[in-house]
């Protein structure tokens, strides 16, 4: 692990960037302070769902009309 001043970073963020991509660890300094550079794994999209994914079938359609409007909620 090799730690660089934010000046020298910046001088070399190419080098350092490269150097995180591998799989190096690359922390950089400023005063007290410290992070460590490291790669971003960008996550899997959502799938797309279909037109009409959501919508209910026949039979909850048929199920929803029959029942009484005063029944409360259905399940």
């Amino acid at each position: 692990m090799q730690t660089f001043r934010i000046s020298e970073a910046k001088r070399n963020f190419g080098k350092l960037f490269a150097r995180a991509k591998r799989g190096e660890v690359v922390v950089l300094q400023n005063g007290s302070d410290f992070m460590q550079l490291v790669p971003f794994v960008l996550p899997e999209p959502v799938p797309l769902r279909p037109v009409g994914y959501f919508q209910p079938s026949d039979e909850e359609i048929a199920r929803i009309n029959a029942a009484p409007a005063d029944s409360g909620p259905l399940r």
